[in-house]
């Protein structure tokens, strides 16, 4: 092999080696957080402001997305998961955008969202079909 060959195969082998360094770092990033999971107290208790919440959306649609906002963030601060923005579920990203529009569609679709992140860590609720839907 000559020297140019030899160098190749030596910036090749760098690169490759930076790749998996990049890789391995990136799934550790994005692998979720070892969470606490809520007692049956808590999920009570977050269920029960979740219905009072949504019932008064139809009131002050703006007040109660900030008070899901609030409830939601309380609530993954209690399982321990990482209030960073960008480690916040994607479901709590989407509805923060949405909520932002300030269109009632737009608080709508911010509920529904912060909907599923409190059903993502607390569980569905048990009598799910007999609430009411907001869509």
């Amino acid at each position: 092999m000559d020297t140019m060959t030899l160098v190749m195969v030596g910036v090749i082998a760098v690169l490759l080696i930076i790749a998996l360094i990049a890789l391995v770092g990136r799934s550790r990033r994005e692998r979720p957080p070892p969470l606490t999971p809520l007692s049956p107290e808590a999920r009570d208790r977050y269920a029960g402001s979740w219905d009072r919440l949504e019932s008064r959306f139809i009131e002050v649609p703006s007040d109660a997305v900030q008070e899901a906002d609030a409830l939601v963030l309380a609530m993954l601060g209690e399982v321990r998961h990482p209030l960073a923005d960008d480690r916040l579920p994607h479901d709590m990203k989407r509805a923060r955008r949405e909520a932002r529009s300030g269109q009632t569609e737009g608080l709508r679709m911010a509920m529904l969202h912060y909907r599923a992140v409190m059903e993502d860590m607390a569980g569905p609720e048990k009598d799910r079909d007999s609430r009411r839907e907001m869509a």
